[in-house]
């Protein structure tokens, strides 16, 4: 038997790790933007390059954003719906950081594009992708929503005290 998380630690951590995810992409677009910014290092200005690279982001772009909802649906519908709360959790943990890291990879990448071209309007996938980022945050309701728990497991995830997830090891 592995350790046992109960409801209030395994939303703490989990939240922390998404709201790292996202922090990071953050702190990673403003540390870009203040060196193009500063005049310490000099952007491209190959037209073609930085056209490519745009190019390479709208799809990149697309494919993350898409894939963030698409694959993260598609996890949630493998998840059997007879295993207990606690199996099901460490299984939805693993989908959430799928999905945190389709909306993660955009934004990083828009950044190095950015750094790149000196484009300053790329720099909206970064805050679209924080805004995605909060907007689908997992909360005891979007949890229980999304796995369609019963009425009993959603009383234990709103329970802070109540057992929710087992490790593996």
């Amino acid at each position: 038997m592995g350790k046992t998380f109960t409801s209030k630690e395994y939303f703490t951590q989990l939240n922390l790790v998404y709201f790292a995810q996202a922090g990071i992409m953050l702190i990673f677009t403003g540390v870009v933007f203040a060196l193009v910014y500063s005049g310490k290092v000099a952007v491209a200005h190959d037209a073609e390059t930085a056209q490519l690279y745009t190019y390479i982001l709208i799809g990149l772009v697309i494919l993350g954003f898409s894939g963030a909802h698409f694959l993260y649906n598609f996890q949630l519908s493998n998840i059997d719906r007879s295993l207990s709360l606690q199996k099901k959790m460490p299984k939805y943990l693993g989908i959430l950081l799928m999905r945190s890291a389709c909306l993660e990879l955009p934004g990083l990448f828009a950044s190095v594009v950015f750094f790149l071209t000196g484009n300053i309007y790329l720099l909206i996938i970064p805050i679209l992708a924080a805004v995605g980022f909060l907007l689908l945050r997992p909360t005891s309701a979007s949890v229980s929503e999304d796995l369609r728990l019963t009425p009993q497991e959603r009383a234990l995830l709103d329970t802070p005290n109540a057992v929710i997830a087992e490790s593996e090891k």
